[in-house]
This record gives C-alpha cells, structure tokens and sequence, in this order.
C-alpha cells in the first residue's frame, strides 16, 4: 500500500487558502497560521483536504507544533510558506521513503531565487546522512515518517526561531533531537522547490544578534561540544559578516551564558550599558 502523505506549512496573517496555488500544492496540505484570532477551517481541492489552523500564538517553534499535532498521514513534508514546490512533489517524496525503507527522515534539495531567478541550488547525493553534515539544513529541507515522530515524542523549541528569544536554531534543535532519538536520517537526490531569499521575517544578515543567539543555541544544543561549535561558527561566516573576530567570539561567549537564565539580546545590551554583565 502507498504511503501516504502531506505537507506542514507554518505561515502568519493568512485570510483563506490561497497559499496552495502560490506554492503550487497538490497534497494534503496543513497550514498552521499564526493571527489574531483563533480559528479552523477546511476545503477539499483536487481530491486533497487542506486545514488551516489560526492561532494568536508566536513563536515558529509553537506553530510547527501545532502543525504536527494536526498531521495524520504517514509521511510529513514541512514547508515555509514563500517556497514554490516543484510539480510531481508528493510521488517523489513517497518514492523516497519507499527506496530508503529504513529512513526515518529525508533531507531534500532545494533552489533558492532572488529576483525571480534561481540563485542557488542546494542538492544532495542519495545515502545516509552523517551528523557532522546534517545542521547546514533547514527544516523545509525535511520529512519524516510520522511514526518515528510519534515514537520519539519529538516537538519544536519555543526559545528558538522566529517570534522566539532566539531568532534561529530550531531547525538544528530538531534535527539534533531525531540523531539523540536514535532517528535514521537520510538525504535523497531530488529537489523539492524554489524558496525566495528576497525577504525573510527573522534573518537581518551576520550581525551581533547573529553570534549572541548561536552562543545560547550552543548551549542548549552541544552541551561540552559547545565551545569548540563556537570557535569554528567564528570562522565560518567570516567573510559574511562586518562583525570582527574579537566581537564575535565575545558575542557568543555572552549568548552562551545567557542561556542559563534566557536572557535576550536586547536584555544583554541594556545589562552591558549599565555595567551589570
């Protein structure tokens, strides 16, 4: 029997279904909606059902939960909502999990466009996926078997993302939290879509907030690996960023240890000013 299957799209202020023609959805799709009110709504489409569950909650971490516990098929794709998929989506992605039977999760390719033309393309070989080379994906990268989610009772960080005290990490926290879980994870060699890098909600560039929410997703994520994560994040996005080494390491030196009493950028700033770090 086919597997079956359906995308998990986080959104925000959404009125009504059209994100399935704009990111060219032709699955069970559910969108978890961030807005100012609390609502569920659901259509059927092309022999698909689409639900759309609004909140007034934040946090892309929360939304992706929601998402989750809203899923019922057997294989989950999750999804942003400024990526176009390519057509044939759903057969691939079954047609992954069917050659790969001992894969937990699949990590996909994807395109990236600016300007209206692609600008970048991130493929993967087909095989198994070692840890070392796993965080450089997003979660729209990514579906997993819901089974292995149910059993490993796997959720979002609501510290890190979007709308969070730490603007990125919850990606790698979840990918993290499937290798502890004992997860197979895998890559496969098809492209999913075309996400815009023309506008992002959360991500301004390599600046000092950059480093200091790094520091803390270093202590949340690594444990006693985290300061060599530190050192070797001070030297990858060297040439991105205006931020010099010295600052960089200070900031996530600073992010590290507002971990512990989840102290925000912002808050570090104002302790900083008054000489109380």
């Amino acid at each position: 029997m086919a597997l079956s299957f359906e995308i998990l799209c986080a959104t925000m202020h959404q009125k009504d279904f059209s994100k399935i023609k704009s990111m060219n959805i032709h699955s069970n799709v559910v969108f978890a909606n961030q807005s100012d009110e609390n609502s569920y709504q659901e259509m059927n489409f092309e022999g698909c059902v689409a639900k759309m569950i609004t909140t007034t909650t934040r946090g892309v971490g929360l939304n992706r939960n929601f998402a989750l516990l809203a899923s019922s098929k057997d294989v989950i794709l999750f999804a942003d909502d400024d990526t176009f998929f390519y057509d044939g989506l759903e057969e691939n992605v079954v047609a992954a999990f069917a050659k790969l039977p001992k894969a937990d999760v699949i990590i996909f390719g994807m395109d990236y466009s600016q300007n209206g033309q692609v600008c970048e393309s991130i493929k993967v070989p087909t095989g198994k996926l070692p840890f070392y080379k796993s965080l450089k994906f997003g979660t729209a990268f990514l579906a997993i078997r819901r089974s292995a989610y149910l059993k490993a009772n796997l959720i979002f960080s609501q510290l890190f993302g979007g709308g969070c005290v730490y603007l990125h990490g919850e990606d790698s926290d979840f990918i993290i939290n499937c290798y502890r879980k004992g997860l197979r994870i895998y890559t496969y060699d098809y492209v999913l879509g075309v996400t815009s890098k023309d506008s992002s909600t959360w991500f301004s560039g390599y600046g000092e907030k950059y480093f200091f929410d790094t520091g803390a997703l270093a202590k949340f994520a690594f444990g006693k690996l985290a300061k060599p994560y530190m050192l070797y994040m001070t030297f990858r996005v060297r040439k991105e960023t205006e931020v010099n080494s010295i600052k960089r390491m200070r900031l996530l030196c600073a992010g590290h240890k507002s971990y512990d009493n989840l102290v925000s950028f912002d808050e570090y700033k104002r302790k900083v000013s008054a000489n109380h770090w």
